[in-house]
């Protein structure tokens, strides 16, 4: 006998509902992709669309997350790099002068880091 697809109506619980994150998971784990981007939007959160439906899922699913459950952390600011106030240029010049090796290349990011990189084993920067 094949199994007939049917909808279930779902309610999508107030905050507070949840005692903890552990129990809102359970809830999450059988709703459809459908089901959880309606809970989205009924909650009127934001979620950036990514292209792949499982990624989609898990960022939808952590918006949710966030508001039963408000992280206590926030983002910190980003450290400034030390390496910051030399030019890329500077960098290479530094590490040819310290005879620092490291393989060159057409990008000037992975060049960044590598004269960094190998400025750093040589103990010319820290």
């Amino acid at each position: 006998m094949a199994k007939k697809n049917t909808v279930v109506e779902v309610q999508y619980p107030e905050k507070g509902t949840f005692a903890d994150v552990k129990e809102l998971q359970k809830y999450i784990k059988p709703l459809t992709d459908e089901q959880i981007a309606e809970w989205v939007g009924l909650e009127g959160l934001e979620v950036k669309d990514y292209g792949s439906a499982p990624i989609n899922r898990m960022r939808q699913i952590m918006a949710i997350k966030e508001l039963h459950f408000p992280s206590e952390k926030k983002p910190s600011a980003k450290k400034e790099s030390p390496y910051k106030k030399y030019s890329t240029e500077q960098l290479v010049e530094m590490a040819i002068d310290n005879n620092a090796l490291f393989e060159p290349t057409e990008d000037t990011r992975i060049l960044r880091m590598r004269a960094i990189m190998a400025l750093r084993a040589a103990k010319v920067i820290e």
